[in-house]
């Protein structure tokens, strides 16, 4: 899942467009317009098409996909690192084991694509805080202390940080606009695009802003690279770090030295594809992206477990997977799994699925995209975001159905893998279950999974997806 982050010139904090999409109830938006938009909730007739799978999710098997997906063998799934593809070939065997065919014959399941690959390591990080005398010294690293900076303000454009940096300065915080900052390191607290123009004219070094996220600071990633070729530190700060930092400042630890860089490539990246024929004319879509934001730590094991975001999804996705395939006669629809790739650093995957489908564009009737279910808490919508077609009422229905009360349903925007197939006016919704408290830091781990909410929100997706389309 990606957050859209904006820095709006003066306003203070950081505004998620996520958080503020509106409810939209216009079933009119573009889609397959001959989708019949009701919910059958009569009793089902265990010989004729299957209309929901209530009954047969496995929560063990969910619970043991998940569990490696999030776990230290693979860490974090960044897209084009060994780790990936570890993930890439579990889905594939997954795939083989329950007879799928692939996606072509020469590369099996795999659906090979290139992509920009940025990678960020601890070991390419370095930060210390010392007093004058050089007597006295504080270390801070990379995703534990800092993330990167990216930031889009209103009416200027989008600000990265540097993609290398290798300096010493003096750490202050920041006071006010008068004040010249010259070669200094300022701690910024509410940042704005004033006070960033300020500094980079008075000649500072850099600034670190403080970010809300504690322990760590949330990582966010640009389009690929997301990193410039300035030599003005930007970094965000988790507000634990921030605190440490100021009281550095307070006890005459005010010397900085810190350097760093970041390595791009580009790399060869697989969506992973399998194909259940059940020998119809059209096919519905069952998705969820299998990357995640990597290691950032080899020494000690760091890593982005990525639980949440997005094992839970792939785990519902091969969840669906076995329960379609062991009831193929009871589906009249062919249904295509596929694990998108690339989606933190851009919507890669789905990109270049969209044009490069299987099949004709026509005969894909709809799209499910799985991209965080299984929150910790109901306290969090689950957001349904997407070209819904005729859907609106159905996905109100089953939510009721299932006791989900607390949902919104937004329209299409590039934040998940629905959208390049909505973009094609394919009826494509993402389900997300946002509980964003451990989002994108090393803290989403299984642990966090609910897995009742887990169960329940992936048998109301499922019976969304046969009452809809499985006739």
């Amino acid at each position: 899942m990606k957050k859209f982050n904006l820095l709006i010139l003066g306003i203070v904090g950081v505004v998620s467009l996520i958080a503020c999409t509106p409810i939209n109830t216009d079933s009119s938006i573009s889609g397959d317009d001959s989708i019949s938009d009701n919910s059958d909730s009569s009793s089902e007739d265990p010989n004729g098409p299957l209309k929901n799978v209530d009954d047969l999710i496995s929560r063990s098997n969910a619970q043991e996909h998940l569990s490696y997906l999030a776990g230290s063998e693979i860490g974090g799934r960044a897209s084009g690192s060994a780790d990936n593809l570890l993930a890439c070939q579990y889905v594939a065997d997954e795939f083989q084991q329950l007879g799928l065919t692939p996606y072509s014959e020469e590369t099996g399941y795999f659906q090979p694509y290139q992509q920009e690959y940025t990678r960020i390591f601890s070991e390419y990080f370095s930060f210390e805080v010392t007093n004058t005398a050089k007597t006295a010294t504080e270390k801070y690293r990379y995703a534990y202390d800092f993330s990167f900076f990216y930031a889009n303000f209103s009416s200027f454009g989008i600000v990265y940080s540097p993609r290398a940096f290798d300096d010493q300065a003096e750490l202050v915080s920041f006071s006010n606009t008068s004040v010249n900052y010259a070669d200094k390191i300022v701690l910024v607290e509410n940042i704005t695009l004033t006070i960033l123009g300020d500094l980079y004219n008075d000649g500072a070094k850099g600034a670190i802003v403080r970010d809300g996220s504690d322990p760590y600071p949330t990582l966010e990633y640009g389009q690929g690279d997301m990193f410039n070729n300035s030599n003005f530190l930007l970094l965000y700060s988790s507000g634990q770090s921030y605190s440490r930092l100021t009281s550095n400042i307070a006890t005459g630890l005010n010397k900085v030295d810190a350097s760093y860089e970041i390595d791009n490539a580009s790399k060869t990246v697989n969506n992973v594809v399998g194909f259940l024929d059940v020998g119809a004319t059209s096919s519905i879509i069952v998705s969820a992206h299998i990357d995640h934001l990597g290691r950032f730590d080899v020494e000690d094991d760091g890593y982005y477990a990525g639980a949440l975001d997005n094992a839970s999804g792939i785990a519902g996705m091969l969840e669906l997977a076995r329960i379609y395939s062991e009831n193929v006669d009871r589906l009249l629809k062919n249904v295509i799994f596929i694990a998108y790739n690339g989606e933190e650093a851009g919507l890669y995957g789905s990109f270049h699925y969209s044009r490069n489908m299987v099949g004709e564009k026509a005969d894909t009737r709809a799209s499910f995209n799985l991209d965080m279910i299984g929150g910790g808490s109901n306290d969090y919508k689950l957001e349904i975001i997407g070209n819904y077609g005729g859907l609106t009422s159905s996905i109100n229905n089953k939510c009721q159905e299932y006791g989900i009360e607390n949902y919104i349903i937004a329209e299409n925007q590039p934040n998940s893998d629905h959208y390049w197939l909505g973009a094609l006016r394919i009826v494509s919704v993402s389900f997300v279950h946002f509980d964003d408290r451990y989002y994108h830091t090393p803290n989403d781990t299984e642990d966090k999974i609910n897995y009742d909410i887990f169960v329940n929100q992936l048998a109301m997706i499922a019976s969304l997806m046969l009452s809809s389309y499985n006739k």
